[in-house]
């Protein structure tokens, strides 16, 4: 994949989030091994929880929830913005 700046990023417990112009992608593992990317297509909404210890859920249109638990309110919410500004000016909401 292209080596470009996130848009946006966080980090929750044992996971990171970036957000990029079509992707947003979930890193976690030992020093980054594991990266599921999902297009912008694929996330249907993304959702903050809680006050302190945010957790952030992003639910894509294939049924899975992915939970990034005890992130930064300022971060989940800044990742939450991004994502739906990204889908707004490409044109994918309805």
């Amino acid at each position: 994949m292209e080596q470009n700046r996130p848009l946006a990023q966080g980090a929750g417990t044992n996971l990171v989030v970036n957000v990029y112009n079509d992707r947003v992608e979930f890193v976690s593992g030992w020093q980054g091994q594991t990266v599921v990317a999902v297009g912008l297509r694929q996330v249907v909404d993304a959702a903050v929880r809680g006050v302190i210890n945010a957790t952030l859920t992003v639910e894509t249109n294939d049924g899975r929830r992915i939970n990034v638990e005890r992130m930064a309110l300022p971060d989940a919410r800044q990742i939450k913005a991004t994502i739906e500004r990204q889908k707004k000016t490409a044109g994918l909401y309805e």
